[in-house]
């Protein structure tokens, strides 16, 4: 192998870097008509009566729909959550919001014009009367009793309840020498892509509808709106396009999107909607929003012994259909992280509120699940005296003990976790940001006057004189590779992949796993290549198309290359079996001459998930006049087994290190009492700047995957399962002198201001 391994760059960046990308609003064909929404502008209201009259009758619209008028174009429900546990409230959410608005920006009337101008012109002649109803947007408020009630027929806002148990809990912790607890808030906040949802519909020549949507699952897309509309899935053709950002919140199918589907199909037309980034922030899903009241027991020697608790997450107003998989499949059973725990009892409980729905966003439950454990072992190390990373070793899985089982029943097979972390603690202690005396061992909030040192990486960010230094580290499991059990339309289980070597020696990639800015091109390229030993520049690949690329479940969860590679890894095999067959031994591309070309392809399957790990180590400043918390050194070690890419593999730990960092320090969706939304807009919502974050420092250990050929592990989302938890810790370090012991996240200036000042009024 010769090309795996190496850090190419990425082939796919310089028609986005000048101005040749394919996204959604760059393609419009002649005649297309442009949509508009009324969305609903209270939380929770009684829709009462609709006029659209004036509307319809406004110059240059084509069309007003209403719930009604879909319903009567036989557009279906939504798909709703999947994998429930038995019992589950699962309420039917329709395109168009019938009888009762549940969101502020529900859509409620879709307006359809020649210009976006006279749809939005025609949007402000329709009139809807609204009953406000009571709202309730914040998880536990909706999971009590007496809360307004948000679906008709339930008795509850609680979806589900769901509990994971292990052992004798109860009894661990009542012979434990030390516990800690704390009720732990992972904030509700948003994916802010570069690129805004949209969509563009129109039918074919040959009667087909053909949807360009920028997407995370193609074919996905493609059965769900089959399934909504009435029609086979050989009817539609669905292309991915580029995608300017996803991120989790491009893998469902929304129902302004279904809306204008169907309104294209309806009047055989070409019909347009692009997001608007005010609708965004309310209508495309949010991501996090959990509570966790979690508990930790640890013996006289600081081993961990036993958790218990209960988290209850928030979905908004309804499902999307993998969003329940984030507590149930992801947060709850990863809440053991790498640690042995032998004793573990925690109820996991969905709620509904009056607020965006909830989806997927980078990481899905397992930021989360690292965040609470993370910083209850924190916690723990402070109450047992022990040192954060000695604790953490004494509790690790060993090397020796893989594939290891969990406590809640996940077995991880391979990894070395002793090995990350002493490769995090080396680099933190041996190029310390700080003067060495302010940060050994392990900073405890001391007050330097340092003068700053080079990284390995750059040079780092000065410690201004008279602020809090602070260090935080965070270990963490991240599950990939997920492959749903569910056949794909020829009965195969599986992500497919079909490579096709010309007789000119050409090779056509076509995969089912649709990238949307990874560096899939880059990657696939460079395994298939390898693989077939063809030249790199002789690979094309190709997926985001139903029609040219094989099924596949879509990109997420840090699956691409468990999935998507290793059914190109079968094709190839296949390919090369093939060119076996030949008279004589020789190269695939001769024997693709000798036959006229060679086509094979193969499947997935259905792998166990893989486990990536990593150690994350963050240093900080906190100014204690103004609170403001400055981020002075990021340090990545991760372990995703082999790496095809490395530089792909560096970029998204960046990437996700930038999202992770916005979580703990500045971002958060708000809703006031009556569930209108406070932070609706960039003026309002704090996402990073570049300037927030130092040079990232980041190396890795690799322990290969047995569960797929090539020995990978999921990578996407790495950098914000470990950078949040660690950051937090680090500034929880920093304002150690104060007795401070946790803050909920977004750290914010005033925050921290607060609660500095809170505690030395208390001691004065």
């Amino acid at each position: 192998m010769t090309l795996i391994g190496r850090p190419l760059t990425r082939r796919e960046d310089p028609p986005l870097l000048t101005g040749r990308g394919q996204y959604v609003d760059d393609v419009t064909p002649p005649g297309t008509l442009h949509a508009f929404f009324v969305r609903s502008p209270l939380a929770h209201a009684a829709i009462t009566a609709i006029d659209v009259t004036e509307a319809r009758a406004a110059a240059g619209v084509a069309a007003v729909y209403t719930a009604a008028d879909l319903a009567a174009l036989g557009v279906g429900p939504l798909p709703g959550g999947e994998n429930l546990p038995p019992g589950s409230l699962n309420p039917e959410h329709h395109v168009l919001a019938s009888g009762k608005a549940l969101w502020a920006g529900e859509p409620v009337v879709l307006v359809v014009a020649d210009t976006p101008e006279r749809a939005a012109d025609a949007a402000e002649l329709v009139a809807v009367d609204y009953e406000d109803l009571p709202a309730v947007t914040v998880a536990l408020d909706a999971a009590a009793n007496g809360a307004p009630l948000l679906h008709e027929g339930a008795t509850s806002n609680i979806a589900f309840r769901k509990r994971l148990t292990a052992g004798d809990a109860d009894a661990a912790f009542q012979g434990a020498a030390f516990r800690v607890r704390q009720r732990m808030t992972s904030q509700r906040i948003a994916p802010v892509a570069l690129e805004p949802r949209g969509v563009l519909a129109y039918p074919a020549d040959d009667g087909r509808l053909t949807v360009r949507l920028p997407t995370q699952r193609p074919h996905g897309s493609r059965d769900w709106l089959a399934k909504i509309l009435g029609m086979q899935a050989t009817e539609i053709r669905v292309l991915a396009g580029d995608v300017g950002g996803a991120f989790g919140a491009k893998g469902p199918i929304y129902p302004d999107q279904v809306a204008v589907i169907a309104a294209a199909r309806a009047l055989h037309r070409p019909v347009k909607w692009i997001e608007e980034r005010s609708e965004s922030f309310t209508a495309t899903t949010h991501g996090r929003d959990q509570v966790a009241d979690l508990e930790l027991a640890a013996d006289a020697a600081g081993n961990i012994v036993a958790m218990r608790g209960t988290v209850h997450a928030s979905f908004g107003a309804y499902f999307t259909p993998n969003a329940p998989g984030s507590l149930l499949g992801r947060l709850g059973p990863m809440l053991p992280q790498g640690y042995r725990i032998e004793h573990f009892d925690v109820e996991l409980i969905g709620v509904f509120a009056n607020t965006t729905p909830i989806g997927p966003y980078r990481g899905a439950g397992r930021p989360e699940g690292a965040y609470f454990t993370e910083r209850l072992v924190d916690m723990l190390a402070r109450e047992t005296g022990l040192d954060p990373a000695e604790i953490r070793r004494r509790n690790f899985i060993p090397a020796s003990a893989f594939p290891y089982t969990t406590c809640t029943g996940l077995t991880y097979e391979s990894g070395d976790y002793h090995a990350g972390l002493d490769l995090l603690m080396q680099k933190l202690e041996s190029t310390a940001s700080c003067a060495p005396d302010t940060l050994a061992p392990f900073a405890s909030g001391a007050q330097p006057g340092g003068t700053g040192g080079r990284s390995p990486r750059g040079q780092a960010r000065p410690t201004p004189p008279g602020t809090l230094v602070g260090r935080g580290i965070a270990t963490f499991v991240e599950p990939g590779g997920i492959v749903p059990r569910v056949p794909g339309p020829d009965g195969t289980i599986g992500d497919q992949a079909t490579v096709t070597v010309a007789a000119d020696g050409k090779v056509t990639v076509a995969v089912g796993t649709s990238g949307h800015g990874q560096g899939h091109e880059t990657a696939f390229a460079q395994l298939a290549a390898d693989l077939l030993g063809v030249d790199y520049d002789d690979v094309t690949v190709v997926f985001g198309d139903t029609d040219t690329a094989p099924f596949g479940y879509g990109t997420f969860g840090s699956r691409s290359l468990a999935a998507g590679g290793t059914a190109i890894h079968n094709a190839c095999q296949a390919v090369l079996d093939a060119a076996r067959r030949v008279d004589a031994p020789m190269p695939v591309a001769d024997a693709a001459a000798r036959l006229g070309g060679i086509t094979a392809s193969g499947s997935s399957g259905a792998p166990q998930e893989t486990y990536a790990s990593g150690a994350y180590g963050c240093e900080v400043a906190v100014d204690p006049e103004t609170g403001q918390v400055t981020l002075l050194r990021v340090i990545a070690v991760d372990d995703c087994g082999v790496q095809v890419n490395p530089l792909l593999v560096e970029g998204q730990v960046h990437g996700a290190v930038a999202q992770g960092v916005g979580q703990a320090l500045t971002e958060q969706v708000l809703y006031d009492e009556t569930g209108q939304p406070m932070s609706a807009s960039l003026m309002d919502y704090a996402v990073p700047f570049a300037e927030t974050l130092p040079n990232i420092e980041s190396y890795s250990v690799v322990t290969p995957s047995t569960v797929n050929p090539l020995g990978v592990k999921g990578m996407g989302e790495s950098g914000t399962i470990g950078v949040t938890p660690a950051l937090v810790n680090a500034v929880m370090d920093a304002l150690s002198p104060y007795g401070i012991r946790h803050l909920d996240m977004p750290l914010t200036a005033e925050k921290v201001w607060h609660a500095i000042n809170e505690t030395a009024g208390r001691s004065e």
